[in-house]
């Protein structure tokens, strides 16, 4: 049985290794383009700390287009992570849960995303300090999977920002950011 789970190791290790290289490939196909879109996506994508070019490519690959997602909680909904709906008549249920409805692979790579953004180096650094915290302050009064279902929210939401401003991810506190979006001049309505 040992031989038959090593057997199996070596084999998904290679499996790995060739969708790499293809992933690898296909990148390097894209930026010899005019516009390579595929390629400037999984560098912000890779921008945000947790997510690899392995995580990167299979978050593009099932999400496909997200220009198709005009506000970030339909993201969430199609990675499944919205909560549910219980209600029937004039009852609405309060104790609601993952409606899971999304996509299932999706639902794992932020899953793993969030595990990884939520301990620390072995160095005692904190791989991302602000959803440390926020996570260490929701378990406080919540279980630590619905804290950790809380930092995987916010992770679609920075998500959805990086390829919506085409911008890196870069580490803010929620005081930081308050403050740049006061300084920031209002649009004029029209």
């Amino acid at each position: 049985m040992l031989k038959a789970n090593i057997a199996m190791i070596k084999t998904l290790t290679q499996s790995q290794s060739e969708a790499l290289a293809a992933i690898h490939t296909l990148l390097d196909q894209d930026s010899k383009k005019d516009l390579p879109l595929l390629t400037i996506t999984i560098d912000l994508l890779c921008s945000i700390p947790g997510i690899g070019i392995l995580t990167a490519a299979t978050i593009i690959g099932e999400v496909g287009d997200f220009s198709a997602f005009a506000k970030p909680e339909k993201l969430t909904a199609y990675f499944g992570i919205d909560p549910s709906v219980k209600q029937s008549g004039q009852f609405e249920g309060t104790k609601n849960k993952m409606s899971k409805r999304g996509s299932r692979i999706l639902r794992r790579v932020i899953f793993t995303t969030a595990l990884a953004n939520v301990r620390k180096k072995r160095n005692g650094e904190k791989c991302n300090p602000v959803l440390y915290d926020y996570y260490h302050k929701k378990c406080i009064n919540k279980p630590k999977m619905v804290a950790l279902g809380a930092v995987m929210h916010k992770l679609i939401f920075i998500i959805f920002a990086v390829i919506r401003d085409k911008k890196p991810f870069v580490f803010r506190t929620p005081e930081e950011h308050a403050k740049m979006l006061k300084e920031k001049p209002m649009k004029p309505a029209v």
